[in-house]
């Protein structure tokens, strides 16, 4: 089936159009991504040989692994990052093709599946950014996928392979290693014990590591530092999180997408809808013990629910055709909308606050690199490859002139970055720079940056 030749040719334009737009978004970004700024430190990191200061990252590994492969040929660790992402992306566009190419057995709705991918608004805006998301979404994808056909065909091999995916999974986003159960459920329903314990095998071996490094730097046994970091919620706050998180699984889907899943969930096979159903539970139940999540950490299952909804296209799509007999541009108007929906949603609003901080920090790189930077946000240290400090986090608790000062000289800041949420949340802070003249100093679109010799 793979060397089928109209299947790969008609993917071809797909995947074109996919890389288009992912290529939009990471050229559009107004700068790197706050969380990509430790992934990017941690790549570079590796880069340089540094493992144990790049696991001491909040961050887990794989991810940053990849960018650091990458910034080995490519000086810029941002441009590495993105490219990274945009890769997986673009990756995911053919593994779904492929997937459903053999689930459906009709290329027509293979094709749709991987054109839902391909303008998944999430899955594009994330894949053109510095962050696991691109990443995590392939792997993840790329578990329930081979897991799927090894569990029904009885391919042990993909079974394996499953198993590694979901590894690699959990070391790009920890909360992933919940899945191991409903997995492993799935094959011991079936009585399959050595297919169970190879599916776990890769963890046993690359999660014991990642926990055994934890274990060393920390003293704790631990899944990874980002539970340290914000631990789980209590029981009588999960039952509260259940529908927040529920809502934002069903964002992240994307809600006209989740409507076609829905539609096309009764035609699907019984084994795969269940599967997804089950796996579905398990996500929402276990993210609601994490108080902050939100739609990032559930479109790494957009691209399995879009299995369903390209049955689903088929399934509107005849209802059309009974409903108004004759009237083929409706159908051909609910591609229009699905496809314009997938670019409106993905273009993100360009942040011109964070195009001055890149700019200003790019200045201070030729002005004065490596120096301790004060501002509300750590780009400007980032570009200007120096240290950040956190002003806002240093001053909430007392907003005063001496406090400023007394951060000024403990942190040894050699530079202030103001702007305009600055200037609200410090109002002394103007009259204090007044007597100063900015080194740097840039307006745009109602917003400004100024950066100051301490």
């Amino acid at each position: 089936m793979i060397g089928d030749k109209p299947g790969n040719r008609a993917i071809i334009p797909i995947i074109l159009a996919g890389l288009a737009l992912r290529l939009y978004a990471a050229a559009t970004a107004a700068a790197i991504e706050l969380d990509g700024i430790g992934y990017a430190t941690m790549a570079d990191d590796f880069a340089k040989g540094h493992f144990s200061r790049a696991m001491e990252s909040v961050f887990p590994p794989v991810y940053p692994l990849f960018v650091a492969l990458f910034h080995l040929a490519i000086s810029d660790v941002e441009t590495a990052g993105r490219i990274v992402s945009l890769a997986f992306g673009v990756l995911l566009i053919y593994l779904t093709f492929i997937f459903a190419r053999g689930f459906f057995r009709d290329e027509k709705k293979a094709l749709w599946a991987a054109l839902l991918v391909a303008f998944h608004p999430y899955l594009v805006r994330y894949s053109g950014a510095v962050l696991s998301e691109a990443c995590a979404a392939f792997l993840f994808s790329a578990t329930i996928f081979s897991f799927y056909v090894g569990w029904q065909e009885e391919r042990r091999g993909l079974i394996g392979i499953s198993g590694l995916c979901l590894a690699l999974t959990y070391l790009t986003r920890p909360e992933y290693l919940v899945f191991y159960a409903p997995f492993i459920v799935c094959l011991l329903a079936r009585r399959r014990f050595l297919d169970s314990l190879l599916f776990f095998l890769p963890f046993l071996f690359l999660g014991s590591l990642y926990m055994g490094c934890l274990w060393w730097q920390t003293g704790v046994l631990t899944i990874s530092r980002k539970a340290m970091a914000r631990p789980f919620v209590p029981l009588r706050v999960v039952a509260g999180n259940l529908p927040i998180v529920a809502y934002e699984f069903f964002i992240a889907v994307y809600p006209l997408f989740f409507c076609l899943a829905v539609l096309g969930y009764a035609a699907v096979k019984k084994p795969y809808k269940r599967l997804v159903l089950l796996l579905a539970a398990c996500h929402i139940a276990s993210l609601s013990f994490v108080g902050h999540a939100t739609q990032r950490y559930s479109v790494e299952f957009a691209p399995a629910c879009l299995i369903l909804a390209a049955q689903g296209i088929y399934a509107a799509g005849g209802y059309l055709g009974r409903r108004f007999p004759g009237r083929a541009w409706m159908q051909y108007a609910m591609i229009v909308l699905i496809l314009g929906a997938g670019v409106y949603q993905s273009y993100t609003p360009f942040r011109y606050e964070r195009m001055l901080h890149k700019r200003a920090g790019l200045f201070l790189l030729g002005y004065d690199p490596g120096s301790v930077v004060a501002s509300r946000l750590p780009l400007v240290a980032f570009y200007e490859k120096g240290s950040p400090v956190d002003l806002l986090s240093a001053m909430s608790g007392e907003k005063t002139e001496a406090r400023f000062k007394k951060v000024v000289s403990e942190k040894k800041v050699r530079y202030l970055v103001f702007d305009e949420k600055v200037d609200r949340e410090l109002p002394f802070l103007k009259d204090y720079l007044s007597r100063s003249t900015p080194v740097y100093a840039a307006r745009s679109r109602g917003t400004f940056v100024r950066v100051y010799r301490m």
